[in-house]
């Protein structure tokens, strides 16, 4: 009788915390858009700029705050790099407020540093998005963010320009020569 007053205070202690934690995890109901953004081919030195937007779908204004994220290795897809430096990317504001049944938008920057280096690459990076909560629990939804920067140009010289070069030597040579050459001729 003991060992069934034990299980059922058990049972109930377990309940007790698991269920409202899973109330809670649904306390606040909106979404992202895109879930995923791609920027391909961004020069080095160049800044690109797009809108993330935030729908509330609650009957109360909520406020949200914007991070990054590094995923993890395994989540990243196939062939791109953990994204250098998270200070590259900004948000037009860290925080927002969402009326009721509506959606607002937030501005993400990304500058990449002009360096011959960061030619070429292709990153990935996560934007969160949080709702604010006063319950232990917090939803984070994460827009995915793809970032490719163009390749290096290699430096080519101008044909024209090393063409009249070789010619412009040719003919001082030339000319030299036979300069010299009448110079020290007797006569």
């Amino acid at each position: 009788m003991i060992r069934h007053i034990k299980l059922a205070g058990l049972i109930i202690a377990l309940l007790a915390i698991f269920l409202p934690s899973f109330t809670l995890a649904q306390d606040v109901n909106f979404s992202v858009s895109p879930a995923e953004v791609h920027i391909d081919d961004l020069p080095p030195g160049e800044t690109a700029e797009f809108e993330l937007t935030i729908h509330n779908k609650e009957e109360l204004a909520h406020n949200f705050t914007f991070t990054t994220f590094q995923p993890p290795e395994e989540e990243r897809r196939e062939g791109r790099a953990e994204f250098p430096d998270d200070s590259w990317i900004s948000f037009s504001s860290p925080k927002i407020e969402v009326a009721a049944k509506s959606e607002a938008n937030v501005t993400v920057t990304v500058a990449i540093p002009r360096e011959q280096k960061l030619s070429g690459e292709e990153w990935e990076i996560w934007l969160g998005v949080t709702a604010e909560s006063r319950d232990l629990l917090a939803v984070r939804l994460y827009a995915r963010l793809l970032v490719s920067t163009t390749p290096a140009v290699g430096v080519r010289p101008n044909a024209g320009l090393v063409a009249g070069i070789v010619v412009g030597i040719v003919l001082f040579g030339c000319g030299s020569y036979y300069y010299f050459r009448r110079r020290t001729r007797p006569g």
